[in-house]
């Protein structure tokens, strides 16, 4: 297998990881808000509009789904050594900050 055919199979990996991990995370959060709000008081459940906070737990949830992609896949280019069998210009753009 070449180094276009492995980042071609590490991409298609990668995007049906996220397609996953964001569906798992935005689930969580959603259904999460709904038993916070579910145990609140009559007059607090309807002070919060929901129309109001689901926008922001969904761009909470879609920062949060990208900081654990990113986190666990240097985590496992690192931990399986799968850096130099792929396309340099994709290693490099998981590069681990110090």
């Amino acid at each position: 297998m070449t180094r276009k055919e492995r980042t071609f199979v590490f991409n298609i990996c990668v995007g049906i990881f996220n397609i996953i991990l964001g569906l798992v995370i935005e689930g969580f959060l959603i259904f999460s808000c709904m038993f916070i709000i579910a145990g609140l008081s009559e007059e607090a459940q309807q002070s919060i509009p929901v129309t109001v906070l689901l926008p922001f737990v969904l761009i909470i949830g879609l920062f949060a789904s990208i900081a654990i992609s990113r986190k666990s896949i240097i985590w496992f280019l690192d931990k399986f050594d799968y850096r130099e069998k792929l396309d340099p210009a994709l290693s490099a753009k998981y590069q681990r900050k110090l």
